[in-house]
């Protein structure tokens, strides 16, 4: 991968294979985990200003190179998050590990970057329910609503919404042409907390795609008593 002389370089594995050895210069970040109602105006808001801190204490700016073991949905998730407040993002999947020989973390300088909201990546509940091409990417068995976390107080789907699970994805080569899409349409997407389909959004998003994450995907539906199927 040919990298951005100016880019800033964030490692989003588990700690501690990050303190055993990281790229030269590399933030430690992973935003797997929080799980936000994003709903109301306010609470873009929120998130807005959130990452306008986030950006500014890490030293972000654009160009923000992302890498961990694969295309995981750690990688994607975080990613998702600081373009969606308006960084350049991009993926490195493999090929970094032999540089990955840095233990000191750094202390980068605070930068004065705003977050803007990639509002054309994002889908709240609300837009997800009036979607006209909405996948759930999840497993069959999930979509089918047999299983579900214990976080979640039952299973169930998005009414209206077409399973497409993420293993899928993983094989981008005629992805289109087996889903009926084409470059250029508009696609949402969601799984239970919004990280496998960070996973479909950046590659759907590569195919011309314009993909728009469901970010609080069924774990908020569910927390919002919103209807599902079956």
């Amino acid at each position: 991968m040919n990298l951005p002389e100016d880019a800033v370089l964030v490692d989003t594995r588990p700690r501690p294979a990050y303190e055993a050895g990281h790229l030269p210069g590399a933030r430690h970040l992973d935003l797997s985990a929080p799980k936000l109602r994003l709903r109301e105006e306010e609470e873009l808001k929120a998130l807005e200003a959130g990452l306008t801190e986030l950006f500014q204490t890490l030293g972000l700016k654009s160009p923000v190179v992302l890498y961990d073991e694969g295309l995981t949905s750690r990688l994607c998730r975080t990613a998702f998050f600081l373009g969606l407040g308006g960084l350049e993002v991009q993926l490195w999947t493999e090929g970094w590990e032999p540089y990955a020989t840095e233990k000191e973390e750094p202390r980068p300088e605070r930068t004065e970057v705003v977050a803007k909201l990639r509002r054309d990546w994002l889908l709240t509940a609300d837009e997800a329910a009036r979607h006209p091409l909405l996948l759930d990417v999840r497993s069959p068995e999930e979509y089918q609503g047999k299983v579900h976390p214990p976080c979640c107080p039952r299973g169930g789907r998005i009414p209206g919404s077409k399973n497409v699970p993420l293993e899928l994805f993983l094989s981008p080569e005629g992805l289109l042409e087996r889903l009926g899409l084409r470059p250029g349409e508009e696609v949402g997407v969601y799984c239970h907390s919004g990280a496998r389909s960070a996973v479909a959004f950046f590659v759907l998003r590569s195919l011309g795609v314009r993909a728009r994450n469901y970010l609080g995907s069924m774990h908020e539906w569910l927390q919002e008593g919103l209807p599902t199927e079956p």
